[in-house]
């Protein structure tokens, strides 16, 4: 089965059950005589579903889950589901560029998400009011403290699984790596749940007007927090701007800063380390040789060998850079990782002859990525070498130039950064 048939009976079955439940919740509440109350909930899901924040290129965050949960205590399970999958729906939001809305954005998209949401929503619903049924004993206003955390638990647990699934399909990893890094999804969910537990509480003791009050603060928060997001992504913007002026000192290494970045990412995912840690990585590796900046372009440019001084001129690049970074705040742990992207695992690099685990993984990481590049591209002395000459000749340095653990990480995922950097430079050379 190919990996397109595969996507398509994945989020078709999803979106089957996420309509089959919003059909039981819309004959659930034609049994009912509390329109009202649905609708308010249904306008408040969408109003909360619209305020996302664009934290990167494919994660987005919103206060859709507090309306959830707070529906998940008002109403029934399956009408609970309509709400959010109505939510999830008919939300607007917008970029820089663009409002997008029903009628301008993936139908199936939209529909996948609502369902995996009405699904979340009929399960964690259902824990919540057997938990309370059988648990009578920790009540706290008159909900279920146990109810509560078990229903926060299980749609965490829910999501996580379904979204899973669906990341597995496309981008063809492990099941591992991807609960790693959704571990965002996992706290923006914990996070709001308070929020959605005053929500059902200032609902059910005052009414609407009092949950009013508390949307309105948050979607100032949320106002807050989208200027530090937009913030965070200028200042990333203006590192990737300080190593394209770097790159622009050699024009045979244009694009090699981007290049290694990729790879060390690459290769950080590949060791499954965390998130966070890998973001650093790939800020350091984009500023890595930003030490050249202090170097005389006659050296970076010589196209002959070079003598013992302006070996040793070169060599002092990685200290440079530290001396440039370090009074940064936000840059102190790259300084260190930049200082030290050229020891060697045997001792004999430079500038500190670290040896072994002395060195800083994620140096150890970019080291790998650095030569790789370095050897597979153009350079003022000799012409790129294979692909394969350069692996064979990182393998041949396992334990001597490189971390072993890294090497073997990056063999494993070396057809994966061929394919990606083949890419890159097509757009390089098509600049």
């Amino acid at each position: 089965m190919s990996q397109t048939t595969k996507l398509n009976v994945y989020m078709g079955l999803n979106i089957i059950i996420g309509l089959l439940i919003s059909g039981l919740g819309l004959v659930a509440i034609g049994n009912t005589n509390n329109y009202p109350s649905v609708i308010f909930f249904i306008a408040l899901s969408i109003i909360s579903e619209s305020f996302v924040i664009q934290v990167s290129k494919d994660k987005l965050i919103s206060m859709g889950f507090a309306v959830g949960l707070a529906a998940i205590l008002t109403f029934s399970p399956t009408v609970a589901g309509v709400i959010v999958f109505l939510g999830c729906l008919l939300k607007v939001y917008a970029d820089e560029e663009t409002r997008y809305h029903l009628f301008n954005s993936s139908l199936r998209q939209r529909l996948f998400n609502g369902s995996i949401s009405a699904s979340g929503a009929l399960v964690s619903g259902m824990i919540y009011h057997w938990v309370s049924q059988v648990f009578s004993f920790d009540r706290v206003y008159d909900m279920s403290v146990l109810g509560l955390i078990m229903t926060v638990l299980v749609y965490v647990c829910f999501i996580i699984s379904l979204m899973a699934g669906l990341y597995a399909i496309q981008e063809e990893k492990p099941i591992q790596v991807l609960f790693q890094e959704m571990d965002w999804i996992v706290k923006n969910i914990l996070g709001i749940s308070p929020i959605g537990i005053i929500m059902a509480l200032a609902y059910q003791k005052s009414g609407w007007f009092m949950v009013l009050l508390i949307l309105g603060p948050l979607i100032m928060t949320r106002y807050s927090f989208k200027l530090y997001i937009e913030m965070k992504q200028q200042y990333f913007e203006t590192i990737k701007t300080l190593s394209n002026a770097l790159d622009a000192k050699d024009n045979y290494t244009n694009g090699h800063s981007m290049r290694v970045a990729e790879i060390s990412e690459a290769i950080a995912r590949n060791m499954q380390m965390h998130p966070h840690q890998v973001e650093t990585i790939k800020t350091a590796a984009l500023l890595h040789d930003i030490g050249k900046i202090g170097i005389p372009d006659a050296i970076i440019n010589k196209p002959g060998r070079l003598e013992m001084s302006e070996i040793y001129e070169i060599r002092r690049h990685p200290e440079i850079g530290e001396q440039i970074l370090r009074d940064v705040r936000a840059l102190k742990q790259i300084a260190k990782i930049v200082k030290h992207h050229h020891e060697r695992y045997d001792g004999n690099g430079y500038p500190d002859s670290l040896r072994g685990d002395e060195i800083p993984i994620e140096s150890a990481i970019i080291s790998v990525a650095d030569a790789y590049d370095a050897m597979t591209s153009n350079r003022i002395y000799r012409m790129a070498l294979t692909r394969e000459w350069a692996i064979d000749a990182i393998q041949q340095e396992k334990g001597l130039q490189f971390h072993p653990e890294v090497v073997e990480a990056f063999i494993k995922c070396s057809e994966h950064i061929a394919a990606e950097i083949g890419e890159y430079r097509e757009e390089v050379i098509a600049l």
